[in-house]
């Protein structure tokens, strides 16, 4: 049980995101969700409220520029950011010779850009603290390779990259990176998407949240690197 410190969840409104805060308030965390939908976000801390927990919000987009400078100007009033969870995400599945410039770049923005944004807003707090964890919301795709899926894999195997790379930077100030790599889990990612997968065969979000609380609340140096989450039926 954690009083007084705060965690950071990208893509809080739905999803992981919002099974992560409910949990992590439960575990006396105070929550900070960040999504593009305000409406969303505040259904999830009235539910976080009332249970209560303590929750704030911010409504923007981490893909774009002038969301990511707002939102950091207020984390970085925060001086007591114990965990940043990297969870915004989006996939778009297509040929490569059907994908546009548009889409690759959301996908790269979002899943990658965003990562490192976000991630750089709050390590001078972890650094003088001398204390943290950044968890990655990864992907199966950021292990293996997919068809159909060029832009969402290389953001993802990027995002591997980056937060391999970033663990070895943060050692030495004692920082955990956790890099979570889930099978497909039923959470309205998979809304905007053609694919036929059997939405009620997929993963639970919520006991793939449980999965990622548990792998955060590691005790004193210990800490899961690389978390890979699969159904016990394997991938699709």
């Amino acid at each position: 049980m954690i009083d007084n410190q705060t965690a950071v969840i990208t893509g809080g409104s739905t999803g992981l995101g919002l099974h992560l805060g409910i949990l992590l308030s439960k575990k006396k965390y105070k929550i900070i969700l960040i999504s593009r939908n305000k409406k969303k976000l505040k259904s999830v801390k009235s539910e976080i409220d009332k249970s209560g927990g303590c929750c704030k919000i911010i409504a923007g987009d981490i893909s774009k520029k002038k969301d990511i400078d707002q939102i950091t100007s207020k984390l970085r009033k925060i001086d007591d950011i114990d965990i940043l969870i990297n969870n915004a995400g989006v996939g778009i599945f297509n040929k490569l010779q059907n994908v546009s410039l548009e889409e690759w770049n959301l996908q790269m923005d979002t899943n990658l850009k965003g990562a490192f944004l976000m991630s750089q807003a709050i390590l001078p707090n972890m650094i003088q603290n001398q204390s943290g964890k950044i968890i990655f919301i990864n992907s199966v795709a950021g292990l293996n390779p997919y068809p159909y899926s060029t832009a969402y894999v290389a953001s993802k195997y990027g995002l591997r990259g980056f937060s391999s790379s970033l663990r070895e930077e943060l050692r030495e100030h004692n920082i955990k990176v956790i890099s979570v790599h889930p099978g497909a889990v039923d959470t309205p990612f998979w809304d905007r998407t053609k694919s036929n997968f059997i939405r009620e065969e997929m993963l639970s979000a919520e006991d793939v949240a449980l999965c990622i609380v548990n792998a955060i609340l590691s005790p004193n140096n210990v800490v899961q690197e690389e978390l890979l989450i699969r159904r016990t039926a394997g991938d699709f």
